[in-house]
Parts: structure tokens; sequence; C-alpha cells
């Protein structure tokens, strides 16, 4: 099972690299990566999910749905009371304290969670952390987007709309309904949304590495607390959450097990440079987080799920 962590985390990073060169050499242009990021989240990752929930035929996954749901809700509970704790014992600028917390809390459940677990666990683990990933989209556009917004004059009411209603979320609601109901698309159609899916992964690898593209290096280097965000996002989070799963007085299932370390070991999560733009809040340090924890995951990732495993 590592040498297939391993070889998956290996080849989706060289995925992430040649979209940074091209991305640097101007081979796709800057203004075309919101485009390209907007395909994956709105039209392909949405169809790879529910490929992957409608080819699942193991009804004893429902009990686990519910499991790794409680996880996850716990498992963000649990960071942003670290996030505190560590916010004020670093003695973290106001201005930088939501970016901190919100790095805690949340990982790249999207762009690199779902590829890696459809690479390492197959339909299987990605159909659990898509239906996981639900809890992590509710808090981020509730707590995420205060976290993102704190200690700035932006007066945004939380919408029930962005937290529910998008096409992520939407495709498991679907995705769940077939599972449930065993219902069969047809070949053709079957075949239509293969061609869709197969493109995710890649894809989704290069819009990373084109987004990091954007930054000069030199920047997102100066902010030296970076390097102890690195360290908590990356090896802190993920090995204490190894520690409490072995420790708990029960066993987890492998699969959750498998799942649960991924997602605190994967990088923080993109969507807090849209949310940052958006709202023009700390854009640089958002970036930043984002470009590091990445940079170094392609090293802290193998490690952690060999512990783990």
């Amino acid at each position: 099972m590592l040498n297939v962590v391993i070889t998956s985390v290996v080849i989706l990073f060289i995925l992430i690299f040649i979209g940074f060169f091209i991305g640097k050499r101007g081979i796709v242009h800057k203004d075309s990566i919101p485009d390209l990021s907007r395909l994956v989240i709105q039209v392909t990752m949405p169809v790879t999910i529910f490929c992957s929930m409608i080819q699942q035929e193991d009804r004893s996954l429902l009990g686990q749905v519910g499991e790794i749901m409680l996880m996850l809700l716990i498992f963000h509970i649990c960071t942003a009371v670290l996030g505190i704790v560590a916010v004020k014992m670093l003695k973290i600028p106001d201005h930088e304290k939501g970016i901190w917390i919100f790095n805690f809390m949340f990982s790249n459940n999207g762009f690199m969670g779902f590829p890696l677990a459809l690479a390492i666990y197959g339909n299987t683990g990605l159909f659990l952390m898509a239906v996981a990933n639900v809890v992590s989209n509710l808090l981020i556009f509730s707590v995420g987007l205060k976290l993102i917004t704190w200690h700035y004059p932006v007066k945004e009411r939380i919408s029930l709309k962005k937290m529910m209603v998008n096409n992520i979320n939407i495709s498991v609601v679907i995705g769940f309904i077939f599972y449930l109901a065993q219902f069969h698309v047809p070949d053709v159609g079957m075949k239509l949304l293969n061609y869709l899916s197969n493109i995710t992964a890649g894809l989704s690898m290069l819009v990373v590495g084109l987004s990091l593209s954007r930054m000069q290096i030199r920047e997102v280097f100066q902010n030296k607390r970076m390097f102890l965000m690195v360290i908590f996002r990356l090896l802190i989070i993920p090995l204490l959450t190894i520690v409490v799963l072995k420790a708990l007085p029960f066993k987890v299932p492998d699969m959750l097990y498998a799942l649960v370390v991924l997602m605190a070991a994967l990088p923080a999560a993109s969507s807090q440079t849209m949310l940052a733009e958006q709202y023009r809040t700390n854009i640089q340090d958002a970036g930043r987080a984002v470009f590091v924890t990445t940079l170094f995951s392609v090293i802290t990732i193998p490690l952690i799920m060999a512990v783990a495993l």
C-alpha cells in the first residue's frame, strides 16, 4: 500500500510541476487559470464524484458515511481549538490570525484530496471522501469565511445557498440517491461521464501548478512565520491525528483511518485564496500558505502515510 501512496503522490506532483512550468513559460496564459479552475470545480470534479458513487454496490458503506462525517466534524473543531491556542502562543498579528486558524482547520480536499483518494483507494476512497467533504464545505463557507474576513472591515452575511448549493455537493446528493436506489446509467451516458471523469486528476494537478506559477517565489518566503505554519499544517496536525485515532478505545475501520489521516496531511485549502480575493482581505498570506504547504507536501504526505500505515 505504501508503494501505491508514494507512486500516486509522485505522479500527481510531477503534474503540479508541469503546470508550474507551463505557467511560468506562459504556455497557458495566467488569465485563463481561473477558467480552468472553474472547469475542474464545476464540471469534471462533480462528474468524477458522481461516477465514483454510482459505481458503488457495497451497502455496508452506509454505516461508514455517518462515521466519517462525524470524524471530520470533530477534526475541524479540534484543529480550530489548536489554531486559536497557536496564534496566541506565537503572538500572530491580528490581520494574520484568521488565515492561520483557517489553515489549521481546512486542507485541500478538492484539488488534491479527491485525486489522491481516487488514485490510492479507488472509487470507495473517493466516495467516502466526497461525502465527508460536505462537512468541510459547510464550515469553509461559514466559519472559514468569518476567519478570512476577521479583523478586516467586511460585513458579509453568511449565505445558506453558498454553504449548501455548489456543484460538488449537488453531485454528492445525486450520486448518493443513485447509490441507494442502485440506478444504472445507460452505457452511452456512462462512457461520456467516464471521459469527463478521467480528465479530473491530471487537470486538477495542472491547475494547482498553474496557480502556484502566478506567485513570485522570493516574495513567498519573506514571511518567515510561514515555515511554522508548514510544520503545523503538514506535520504536527497529521501526527496528532494519527496518535488520537490509534489511542481511541475502539478500532477505526482501516479505510476511514487512512482517509482521515490523508485529509489531515494535505496542504492548505486553495479556497482561501479565492475567498481572500473576493473580499479583498489577506490575499498575500493566503497565497503564501497555499504555495508553501503545497510545495513541501510532496515530501511530507508520503512520510505521514508511512507513519500511519
